[in-house]
């Protein structure tokens, strides 16, 4: 092309120029005469050349590096600027969010629930404790009682049973911080009933199905209504 031809044009014509100046240095050395102004004024020619291509490029760095920096900074503050109200605007609509979700979940259950969570969270852990393992205890022995085992059995599986209705008893029978609580209700009339039917028909004597399903029945429903148990170190460290 026409430009590249020119290109070459200029960049042969000056080289010829350099060899030129070349020679008549090498002439002016063969001479004798003096090479000091001579070297001097190459020196000084090749030195500015140098200086002003290294200035060019970090001209051209810095020039790039400051439009990088700057263009964020300036929309912001050109957004800012323009419409000063849209930060308030999001953290209105935000609010308006998370009002509408707790309004959702307030109607979605009932006040009966909200009710129990608010009680649970306030029995003394005592309590919870020594009825949770009531309930277990008991359970666990009725249940194994229904399989019909031998006395010798029967009688070693409810003794866990039997210690924690005398504790739970003791402590937390009639204390006024847990009654009305639905689970120390149903351990009450579980336990009432038990001790009916061994007073009627002694204490060795097993259960009747009818006896059995109705005491489980009211253990069962305040293991439902006792809060959760407490995850130990190692439930949390296996993420159980």
């Amino acid at each position: 092309p026409p430009a590249l031809m020119t290109r070459t044009c200029r960049y042969k014509r000056n080289n010829k120029h350099r060899n030129m100046s070349a020679i008549a240095c090498a002439r002016h050395l063969a001479n004798g005469a003096a090479w000091s102004p001579v070297r001097a004024s190459l020196e000084r020619a090749s030195e500015q050349r140098r200086v002003e291509r290294v200035g060019s490029r970090r001209g051209l760095v810095r020039g790039s590096m400051v439009q990088v920096a700057v263009i964020p900074v300036e929309c912001g503050v050109e957004d800012r600027q323009t419409n000063p109200a849209s930060a308030t605007n999001r953290r209105a609509f935000l609010a308006a969010q998370i009002t509408a979700a707790a309004t959702a979940t307030n109607a979605a259950v009932p006040a009966s629930a909200w009710a129990a969570l608010a009680a649970s969270a306030a029995l003394p852990k005592d309590y919870t404790d020594k009825a949770r393992t009531l309930v277990n205890t008991l359970s666990e022995s009725l249940e194994f009682e229904a399989s019909n085992p031998s006395d010798a059995k029967r009688f070693r599986k409810a003794e866990p049973a039997k210690e924690a209705v005398k504790v739970f008893i003791k402590d937390w029978a009639s204390s006024p911080l847990v009654q009305g609580d639905v689970a120390h209700d149903d351990i009450i009339l579980a336990v009432r009933e038990l001790g009916a039917f061994y007073k009627a028909n002694g204490s060795r004597k097993p259960l009747s199905p009818e006896a059995r399903v109705s005491i489980l029945a009211k253990l069962y429903t305040a293991r439902d209504a006792l809060p959760p148990a407490e995850k130990t170190l190692a439930d949390r460290l296996l993420g159980l």
